[in-house]
């Protein structure tokens, strides 16, 4: 049977990279965008067989739209669920200087509303072995954190790995899998801040590792950390 995955914020960078290697793949794929995006590069991703691609419409941050969502997908159920919404935040990233509108946009992107969506996604999941996956980053890691900066993106990942592993201790009984991947320091608009700082790695070795990690340990029942590389990451 084909695999089928859900992939929230997939009209641009990461998320379009991985609407296109699931797709590329062979699974069903459903890509979400909130209503004011352009929709051109992840329609293209389908234009192969136009019968594996679905687009719905979800801002993370908007309470009222999770209804209309969820409706939207009627009773469809899906493999993998991957929340890849999230920003960098102001480029100023100080607790010091952060304003509640800083605070309140940055962990309501990263955090919050993915955490609140996927608790309401949970039953469009298959049953048993679903699996759950954020898009993470490795500084959302305490033990490694031994250069300090990037306060408020930090603070937005760990809370999000935080309330990941909440989402499966309470599900346990659902053989519920959570994965949150570090997909690396990717060449994305988010990741050169608009072009203004080199990045580690290509967009397509990154979604490609990315896939993998999620093929890898899609319906084991863990809760892990790891890097595009399959790499386990220090919580």
């Amino acid at each position: 049977m084909t695999k089928s995955i859900l992939i929230v914020a997939a009209e641009r960078g990461l998320g379009l990279g991985l609407a296109e290697q699931f797709f590329i793949r062979g699974w069903n794929v459903v890509g979400t965008a909130r209503s004011d995006a352009d929709l051109t590069d992840l329609r293209q991703v389908g234009k192969s067989d136009l019968a594996r691609l679905s687009l719905a419409t979800i801002d993370v941050t908007a309470a009222d739209e999770i209804d209309p969502f969820l409706e939207s997908l009627g009773d469809r159920r899906f493999d993998v669920i991957y929340l890849n919404a999230g920003i960098y935040g102001p480029l100023h990233q100080s607790a010091v200087h952060a304003t509640p509108a800083d605070v309140t946009e940055i962990m309501m992107t990263n955090t919050f509303g993915p955490i609140r969506l996927a608790h309401h996604l949970l039953d469009h999941l298959v049953a048993p072995g679903g699996t759950v996956a954020f898009m993470s980053s490795h500084r959302g890691s305490i033990a490694i954190n031994v250069e300090g900066g990037l306060e408020l993106y930090r603070a937005s990942k760990v809370a999000l790995n935080m309330l990941a592993r909440g989402i499966w201790a309470t599900n346990r009984e659902r053989d519920l899998t959570v994965l949150s991947i570090h997909p690396g320091w990717v060449r994305t608009a988010m990741g050169t801040l608009d072009g203004t700082v080199e990045p580690e790695i290509e967009l397509e070795p990154s979604v490609r590792g990315v896939a993998a990690v999620v093929e890898r340990h899609m319906g084991s029942g863990q809760n892990l950390y790891r890097d595009y590389q399959d790499q386990p990451i220090e919580w």
